[in-house]
Parts: C-alpha cells; sequence; structure tokens
C-alpha cells in the first residue's frame, strides 16, 4: 500500500495560523479598534495656550460638554460625540439661529451728531458693537458702541449706509442701506440667537497619548485629560 504523505505538518499549520492571526490583529488595530470609548471619556482640559480656558467633557453615554472662554470671548456647545478609528467625532446638538440686527427707528435730532444706539430686547444698551459707516468714500468710518450708542464727529455728510457686526464673535457686519434720508439718530436691536454655541459637524479630535488635539479657528488646541488648573 502506498503510504500517505501529509501536505501540511501540525507545526506548519500551527505557525501558518498564528501568523495569520498575528496579520489580523494588526490590521484591526490600523482600523482603529484598539481605541475604545470607555478609555476615551473623561474631562479634558486645554494645555499651553496663555489666558485661554477650555474644557472638554466625554461623557460615558456618549454626549459631551464644551466651553472655551477668552477675555470676553466666551463659547460653549453640548452634543454627542462617538469613536471612528484613531479619532474621536463631535456633532454639536440641534441647529443654529444666526444673529441678526434690525433697524427699529431712525429720527433727526439737530443738537446731537449722528448717532448709532443699539439695543437688546429689553431695550438696553449694547456696547462693545462694531460700527462702521460709509458715506461713500473709499474707507468707511469705524468704531463700536458704548451704552448710549456711537456718535460720530459732527460732519456735514449724510451717510449712505451703516454696518454693524461683532469681530470677537467673527460676526460680520450686516449692512443697512440709509442714502437718501435725513435721520441722524438710529436705534437698532439686535437678537443674538445662538451667537457663543460652538458649531461641531462631524469634527474630528485625534488622539494622541491620551491627549485630544483639536483644530479650531487655525490653531492646534491640545486637552488632557484630569489636568485642570
Amino acid at each position: 500500500m502506498r503510504k500517505r504523505i501529509p501536505l501540511f505538518s501540525g507545526r506548519w499549520l500551527n505557525g501558518k495560523i498564528l501568523i495569520i492571526s498575528s496579520l489580523a490583529w494588526l490590521c484591526l488595530a490600523a482600523l482603529g479598534w484598539g481605541l475604545e470609548a470607555p478609555t476615551v471619556a473623561g474631562h479634558y482640559y486645554l494645555e499651553g495656550v496663555h489666558e485661554v480656558g477650555s474644557e472638554l467633557l466625554l461623557l460615558p453615554d456618549g454626549r459631551f460638554q464644551y466651553f472655551l472662554a477668552y477675555g470676553a470671548y466666551d463659547e460653549n456647545a453640548s452634543g454627542d460625540w462617538r469613536v471612528a478609528g484613531e479619532l474621536i467625532i463631535l456633532n454639536t446638538s440641534g441647529g443654529y439661529t444666526p444673529p441678526r440686527f434690525t433697524l427699529k427707528q431712525s429720527s433727526i435730532k439737530p443738537e446731537q451728531p449722528l448717532t448709532i444706539l443699539v439695543q437688546d430686547k429689553t431695550e438696553r444698551g449694547i456696547p462693545g458693537i462694531d460700527v462702521l459707516v460709509d458715506y461713500g468714500e473709499t474707507k468707511p468710518e469705524s468704531g463700536y458702541t458704548q451704552y448710549y450708542g456711537w456718535q460720530a464727529p459732527r460732519t456735514n455728510r449724510d451717510p449712505k449706509a451703516i454696518g454693524l457686526g461683532l469681530r470677537m464673535y467673527d460676526l460680520k457686519p450686516q449692512w443697512f442701506k440709509v442714502a437718501g434720508t435725513s435721520p441722524n439718530y438710529y436705534v437698532f436691536t439686535f437678537d443674538a440667537g445662538d451667537l457663543g454655541k460652538a458649531l461641531f459637524r462631524n469634527t474630528p479630535l485625534r488622539w494622541d497619548n491620551g491627549a485630544l488635539i483639536m483644530e479650531r479657528g487655525g490653531q492646534t488646541l491640545r486637552y488632557v485629560k484630569g489636568r485642570g488648573r
């Protein structure tokens, strides 16, 4: 009887299985299976940015809370987070209502220079609103409001357009055409909407040895777990 010769020895086959298993594990690791939500969840603090305070709380149930403060500027957000490979993805909850200025009234006050007053819903003056006045020249006159508004140096020129914005929040000027009118006293209302709400839309954060790296506003921000200042 002819002797049957085994094509694969047990030792050879076991070695192949070990190699294939190792390769499969490496492939899974490359796909990000090594990063798990329980490892990522926690309270993170911004590190290494002078005069800026920021925190990011990743809750185990998949929700997050975020805030950042720099001088008079504040922003915050809440929503959902998830792990995608070696990235953490943030999504702010809900929609976004943009801020809006509205011309409430205009009148003539001969005793006053050109005055621009911005009020909130309770008719209180709002300081810090950026004002641009276009007289039809190459460069608009600029300034910012106080509680009593903004007043231009006395001039006989009539404005053609008035722009209101808030650079602190990257709110570009909203323009109002006033050419052909004679008032010199303008009252605007400001609806803040969701001003200060940080919009994260599938925003990726990189995992870096226990820290989270966020790209925001042209800056690289590093958040470290459990190191509050």
